[in-house]
């Protein structure tokens, strides 16, 4: 079953008036970034909608629509999609849109190369991607067991009562409908059947976060340098820190990196057990602070009745 409602607008929706857009009605949006690679190819809205949906407290994601005849050509338009959504705080993933006829006479090898070029781009860039299709290419242009499963799939399928394949978003109506307050017009319907990343971020960018919280980073970049950062995007990261805008985040209590807070979202880290076994001189405290938990967590798990007593070769299960 579907968990959200949402749309996905472009410059084509001309300047919505985001005072009359209702939260309830539109549960997300994905908002057109950009197109090829050229110098003067960002969607003349991407900034005005990105902003005012977000001033709705509205989770947004983007996509940027392809022209791409070659891997090469692939990364070229990553990068550019990435200097046209640097900043945002995307809430859902980054689109590869792959529909333009050019594409597809490049042969199947190929489009399937194209489409895992950018998106793997985009995911070593701090960026979760996605792929916006339709079934006739799933089926005729693509290699989709390389694809399906690996990225979140956009399913542009109209005109049938449920989508022909498992996705994370379905375009079931493209525009006939023009009845969202506060846009003119005809735009495009979508449902979600995923609300993973909506229920692990806050809705909207928070410039607080504080300490203990569980934190993901979208666009792995120093701090104090501004220097990108060689970390892994997809790990759980815990605060240290937090000063202003300046979060310092890390794994275990070591400190992994400082980071602004435009840059991270909440995040929700699923339980999982670890086995340790005692070495001399280990303490319930040092053993807790390794794994970022309480001494008394860890003695209750493990019905220590006096956590200053344990001992070299104990077999201790600690859950976080």
């Amino acid at each position: 079953m579907p968990k959200k409602y949402g749309i996905d607008v472009s410059y084509a929706q001309g300047d919505i008036d985001f005072d009359e857009i209702d939260g309830s009605e539109v549960g997300f949006v994905i908002v057109r970034s950009s197109y090829g690679w050229q110098p003067g190819q960002k969607d003349s809205k991407f900034d005005r909608n990105i902003k005012g949906f977000q001033s709705k407290n509205i989770p947004c994601g983007a996509y940027h629509y392809s022209y791409a005849q070659n891997t090469d050509e692939a990364i070229k338009e990553a990068k550019y999609c990435i200097s046209c959504i640097k900043g945002n705080n995307l809430q859902l993933p980054v689109f590869y849109d792959l529909e333009d006829s050019s594409i597809a006479r490049t042969g199947r090898r190929v489009c399937t190369d194209i489409a895992k070029t950018f998106c793997e781009y985009m995911e070593k860039s701090g960026y979760k991607a996605g792929l916006y299709l339709n079934p006739n290419w799933l089926e005729n242009y693509l290699y989709k067991e390389e694809l399906l499963g690996k990225y979140d799939l956009w399913l542009a399928q109209w005109g049938v009562s449920d989508p022909s394949y498992s996705c994370y978003l379905w375009q079931y109506n493209i525009g006939g409908r023009g009845s969202i307050k506060g846009i003119g017009g005809e735009v495009d319907l979508d449902c979600m059947y995923s609300d993973t990343d909506i229920e692990n971020t806050d809705s909207g960018f928070k410039s607080e976060f504080k300490t203990g919280d569980w934190v993901e980073v979208i666009n792995p970049v120093d701090y104090d340098s501004g220097k990108e950062l060689f970390i892994d995007n997809k790990e759980k990261y815990t605060v240290i820190e937090a000063d202003g805008n300046r979060v310092v985040i890390g794994i275990n209590g070591s400190v992994t990196a400082a980071v602004d807070a435009k840059n991270l979202r909440k995040a929700v880290r699923k339980a999982k057990t670890y086995t340790y076994i005692v070495r001399p001189g280990d303490t319930l405290s040092s053993i807790a602070q390794k794994y970022d938990t309480t001494y008394q967590k860890i003695a209750d798990e493990n019905n220590i009745k006096n956590p200053n007593l344990i001992y070299g070769g104990q077999v201790l299960y600690i859950t976080v």
